[in-house]
């Protein structure tokens, strides 16, 4: 009864999409948020070659958006891939800075 109650709550879960930031910079960048149909989420550092994950569950169609404050001031924003509502699969977000100190934003969907 006990196995079989566990793997009904196994396939019980919900649709959703697992999104990894990645730091690939040479820097810490801090007060990251993510925002997507809906809802956004944060988190306040991630450190170089660290990396930060969240579920998120889109309410409908829409880009993702990734901004944090930069090290020396100012704010870097860019728009990532577009998710669906009811979507499932994985959204890789890799931060990476050029040799100019610029950053980017390179995005992986599954």
């Amino acid at each position: 009864m006990v196995c079989t109650a566990s793997a009904m709550l196994l396939a019980c879960r919900s649709r959703g999409i697992d999104v990894t930031i990645q730091n690939n910079g040479p820097a810490t960048v801090r007060n990251l948020e993510v925002d997507y149909p809906g809802a956004a989420f944060g988190t306040d550092s991630i450190a170089p070659g660290s990396s930060f994950s969240y579920r998120i569950k889109p309410l409908s169609t829409g880009e993702v958006t990734l901004s944090f404050a930069q090290e020396k001031g100012g704010a870097f924003k860019q728009k990532g891939p577009t998710v669906r509502a009811q979507e499932e699969g994985r959204l890789m977000l890799i931060l990476e800075q050029d040799a100019n100190h610029q950053w980017r934003l390179r995005a992986h969907q599954q």
